[in-house]
């Protein structure tokens, strides 16, 4: 779990003074931001309270909690947090779904679409970096809900830019020279979004599209972004500057009743000028989507309607998983599912995490046992299903499970039964 990693907020002292002030802008729009009459709501600027000591402002914190409400046709509710904690800047939409209320047409309009931007301004990073290259990453985790047609299925894609912010005025910023992750440098001509799915980086027009197996989504990828600064009033080039973060999410749900539930984050790290040893890059791979100690499937067992597996998942030492408050996803070849929050029991004195309901129509049967701290049994079957493209033997199955934002992958030779 991600928080038994990196605190997201330092202790304030007593010799520390708190002070309110605006931060953070999410805009929701459709059918999308750029569209001349498009119907848009913005929530924010948020209150964010900052604290200070004798070194300057040492960590920052915006939450919009967004209670459900309707847009167009879709009922959104979604949580958007900005934080600033000593090196670490981010953004985060968790939780956040979307519903394509029934009776809103999507079944048969052409531009059933959403799109979310949210923006950081000069509260919610408030400390200075100077210009140069910074790791970056985002990732996006989830799952779709309800009808899909191969070819024709609901979409989603996400960008993520990083820009240095200056002032413009008395009390006004500006940004200078965004960098958008997707894995090319500032000045490559692909300096563009998408930057999620990480198949799609630079390309615009790219998406992850669901489709009647693949409904979940775990995703993320990072780059050395470059903050520039510009010039000042009198032209003189600015060497520090603050950090802006835009976070553009694009959402298609093509049919009534269908919906997305994600978490996504969108961060950067810069160097610690007071721990030198701290490498960023590091400190970005540790928190973006943070790997198992190592997941080994020891079975995957095929039959005409169903398979079952089961896999030792083995953490980092120190770190921790909770399927009741985290995202559990599950990919094996061409499949993918999500289990929401929530949708595991806790049992045997916390011992035991088990899920057993319907998803999209089948049976779904997912256990996680406690061996030991770090050592996690993984046991999962899915009824009513044929899996297609399967490789036979000696090729392997790609199997991926996520855990929150930690994830872990295998290759496995599945077992054929009643074929």
């Amino acid at each position: 779990m991600r928080s038994a990693r990196i605190a997201l907020l330092l202790l304030i002292t007593g010799l520390m003074a708190p002070f309110s002030a605006q931060a953070l802008s999410v805009v929701f729009c459709t059918p999308n931001c750029s569209t001349e009459g498009a119907s848009t709501i913005t929530y924010g600027p948020g209150a964010v309270t900052v604290s200070r000591d004798d070194t300057g402002i040492t960590g920052a914190a915006t939450s919009l909690p967004i209670t459900t409400f309707m847009l167009g046709p879709f009922t959104i509710t979604a949580t958007v947090t900005s934080q600033q904690s000593g090196t670490l800047q981010k953004i985060t939409f968790s939780p956040t779904t979307v519903i394509a209320n029934a009776g809103s047409g999507c079944s048969t309009a052409p531009n059933c679409q959403l799109e979310i931007i949210a923006t950081s301004d000069n509260f919610d990073f408030p400390v200075s970096k100077p210009v140069g290259g910074y790791p970056a990453g985002v990732y996006m985790m989830g799952s779709f809900a309800g009808t899909e047609v191969t070819g024709d299925g609901d979409t989603v894609s996400m960008t993520g830019k990083a820009s240095g912010l200056v002032p413009a005025g008395s009390s006004t910023f500006r940004a200078v020279s965004p960098d958008f992750i997707n894995n090319t440098p500032a000045a490559d001509p692909s300096n563009v979004g998408v930057s999620l799915p990480s198949s799609c980086t630079g390309n615009p027009a790219c998406v992850f599209m669901a489709t009647s197996l693949r409904k979940g989504f775990s995703t993320q990828i990072s780059e050395i972004v470059q903050q520039q600064c510009g010039t000042d009033a009198n032209g003189v080039a600015v060497t520090a500057c603050q950090t802006q973060l835009e976070t553009r999410v694009k959402i298609i749900l093509k049919r009534d009743g269908n919906r997305i539930a994600l978490p996504l984050e969108h961060r950067t790290h810069n160097e610690d000028p007071n721990h030198p040893e701290i490498n960023p890059t590091e400190e970005l791979a540790q928190g973006l989507a943070p790997q198992f100690g190592s997941l080994e499937v020891s079975q995957l067992s095929i039959f005409p309607n169903q398979f079952s597996m089961t896999a030792n998942v083995i953490l980092n030492a120190g770190d921790t998983i909770d399927p009741t408050t985290e995202e559990v996803f599950l990919r094996v070849g061409d499949y993918s599912t999500s289990i929401l929050p929530g949708g595991f029991k806790r049992l045997g004195n916390g011992r035991l995490f088990k899920f057993t309901g319907k998803i999209d129509g089948r049976e779904v049967v997912v256990s996680f046992s406690r061996e030991t701290d770090t050592l996690w049994k993984f046991v999962a079957e899915v009824h009513q299903i044929q899996l297609t493209g399967v490789p036979q033997a000696p090729l392997q199955v790609p199997v991926e499970i996520g855990i929150g934002s930690d994830i872990g992958q295998d290759l496995v030779t599945a077992r054929f039964f009643g074929k």
